[in-house]
C-alpha cells in the first residue's frame, strides 16, 4: 500500500514537472507581455493626466495584452503549441510600434502622443529608442512563437529528453 502511494506521488511529480516544462516554453513571452503591459499602463496614465484624446491607443494595447495573458494562463491547464491570440497581440504591438515611429519624429504629432514630454531631440530619441525596442521585442516574440508552434525551440528538445529519461 505504501509503495503504491509513493509510486503515485512520484508519477504525479513527473507529470507536474513535464506540465511545468511545457508551460515554461512561453516564459519569455510572459515577461515581454508584462513589460509591454506596464509600459502601456504608464503611457495610458500619463495621457489621462495630460487630458490627451489619444489615451485609447495604450488602452487598446492593454486590452489586447490582457486577452493574450488569459490565453497564456489557459495553456497551463491544456498545453498547446498554437497561441492564436498571443500571436495577434504581438502582431498588433509590432504594427503599432512601427506606425508610431514616424509621428514621433514630428513635433506636432509628438506633442499629441506624448504631451507629458518636452518636444526636444532628447525626448524624441528616448521615445524612438523605446519604439524600436518594442519593434525588436515584438519581432523576437513572434519568431519564438513560430519556433514553438513547429516544436523547433530548444526547450522542446529538453522536454523530450526529460520525458524519455523519466519513462
Amino acid at each position: 500500500m505504501k509503495n503504491d502511494a509513493r509510486a503515485q506521488i512520484e508519477l504525479n511529480r513527473k507529470k507536474l514537472s513535464i506540465k511545468s516544462m511545457y508551460f515554461n516554453r512561453y516564459l519569455l513571452v510572459r515577461y515581454v507581455s508584462a513589460l509591454f503591459f506596464f509600459t502601456n499602463l504608464y503611457w495610458f496614465m500619463s495621457l489621462l493626466i495630460s487630458d490627451s484624446s489619444l489615451y485609447f491607443i495604450p488602452l487598446i494595447l492593454m486590452i489586447v495584452l490582457v486577452i493574450s495573458t488569459i490565453e497564456q494562463v489557459k495553456i497551463y491547464g491544456h498545453h498547446s503549441n498554437i497561441v492564436k491570440y498571443t500571436k495577434y497581440c504581438f502582431t498588433i504591438l509590432l504594427v503599432t510600434n512601427v506606425s508610431l515611429i514616424v509621428p514621433a519624429c514630428f513635433t506636432s504629432s509628438f506633442n499629441q502622443l506624448f504631451p507629458f514630454l518636452v518636444a526636444e531631440e532628447k525626448s524624441k530619441i528616448l521615445v524612438l529608442s523605446i519604439l524600436i525596442a518594442g519593434v525588436l521585442l515584438s519581432t523576437l516574440i513572434l519568431y519564438r512563437l513560430n519556433k514553438i508552434k513547429h516544436n523547433e525551440d530548444k526547450h522542446y528538445e529538453r522536454i523530450k529528453s526529460f520525458e524519455r529519461a523519466v519513462n
